[in-house]
């Protein structure tokens, strides 16, 4: 029997490349997950509680990429390939249930059950369907990497949660790693650069379509605080100001250079690994996205209050961390150093003791101008070549 024969899972050359509408489903899925996440952000502000949370997030994200990459490897036109996405999606939904009090019982039993349950079916699935090819080992180290930090999420799930902590967050730094290096295993060697291949095309509009959607969240949290207040209220100027701030963000993220990004991954050396530096930059930039619609919470909730210092902090830290991760992923995806970003993350950090006292109005209302600075003004002068640091630098 043929590799060919074999392979029937996987995508053809001379497949569409265009998003499925069943990953226009399963982003829908992600929605859920990042709301549940600012609920669980702003339910008890403390520094623990906001550890645990990012902690989950990259799980979330994890499993989103995953799927991703499943995607561009495999037809989604296929039952089989529909049956896997679909899979993932109802096993994503079981972890969004489960964020609220993931480190507390049967909650936490219930995460990383799912979470380490729907990692095994795809890897049973793909196995099975690459039976007799040559990709079948990829997909073999994949699941016993899985299965080895899968040990790791169900037994932290019975310990306390500050243990169940420090495990949880080994077991996902090890899922971020391992795949980087290609699933590294005795005898069994480690995925190639050409078995990681991936289309630029699909994967650059999995990314995009993916932060758009999570901008949604932004006002979607800021919307379910909003109550019934009076049409002219502080609460409705809260909400305008999380809608500037989401404009700000789509601005900065499409507009500067993320139109590149499919010829980027595509001219890369190792596409498959460019595409995960690709995604550690986009966990950055959705860190903050929750932490902003977190701040939405706070605002829209109690617009002229006096915020206390955790408050304060999470206000300012969600443009913060955002524009941290889009330089990131500018340097990382196209050697460039656009300086208003990090600029942007040293005014807004200098900035957070001075706003110390102010209503989260107030201090919502300086983060928003900011961005919009960062976003519209236009560019000062041409781009420079440095060679020093093979970059392209631009105020």
């Amino acid at each position: 029997m043929t590799q060919t024969r074999w392979g029937w899972i996987l995508r053809s050359q001379e497949a569409p490349r265009r998003i499925s509408y069943l990953e226009l489903l399963f982003d829908l899925g992600l929605i859920v997950a990042l709301t549940r996440l600012s609920d669980r952000l702003t339910g008890d502000l403390s520094l623990d509680h906001a550890v645990e949370t990012m902690v989950l997030l990259a799980a979330i994200w994890w499993v989103w990429t995953v799927t991703a990459y499943t995607t561009d490897w495999y037809d989604p036109r296929l039952p089989a390939v529909q049956l896997i996405v679909l899979v993932v999606l109802f096993g994503g939904l079981l972890m969004s249930l489960a964020i609220s009090s993931a480190f507390e019982g049967v909650s936490g039993i219930a995460f990383a059950g799912a979470y380490v349950g729907l990692h095994l079916c795809r890897g049973l699935v793909l196995i099975a369907a690459l039976r007799g090819h040559a990709l079948r080992t990829r997909s073999l180290r994949v699941l016993i990497w899985f299965c080895l930090t899968g040990v790791l999420w169900v037994v932290g799930a019975f310990l306390p949660s500050p243990i169940r902590l420090v495990i949880w967050a080994t077991a996902v730094l090890i899922d971020y790693t391992v795949s980087f290096f290609g699933y590294p295993l005795p005898r069994l060697g480690r995925t190639s650069n050409e078995e990681m291949r991936v289309v630029g095309e699909h994967l650059s509009e999995r990314y995009r379509q993916m932060f758009i959607v999570a901008l949604g969240e932004i006002i979607l949290v800021g919307v379910r605080r909003y109550g019934d207040p009076p049409f002219v209220s502080l609460r409705t100027a809260a909400l305008i100001l999380l809608f500037v701030i989401t404009v700000t963000m789509w601005r900065i993220y499409i507009v500067y250079v993320a139109d590149h990004l499919a010829t980027g991954i595509d001219e890369a050396t190792s596409p498959g690994r460019f595409g995960l530096v690709v995604a550690y930059a986009h966990l950055i930039m959705v860190s903050g996205v929750v932490l902003i619609a977190a701040a939405g919470d706070i605002v829209t909730r109690n617009p002229i209050g006096e915020p206390n210092a955790i408050q304060l902090a999470i206000v300012v830290a969600g443009p913060t961390v955002f524009l941290a991760g889009r330089t990131l992923y500018a340097l990382a995806a196209f050697r460039a150093m656009l300086w208003r970003m990090p600029i942007g993350v040293l005014v807004l950090s200098l900035a957070a003791p001075m706003m110390k006292g102010l209503p989260p109005l107030a201090v919502a209302a300086t983060t928003t101008a900011v961005m919009a600075v960062i976003a519209f003004v236009p560019h000062y002068g041409r781009s420079v070549y440095r060679t020093r640091w093979h970059i392209r630098t631009r105020w």
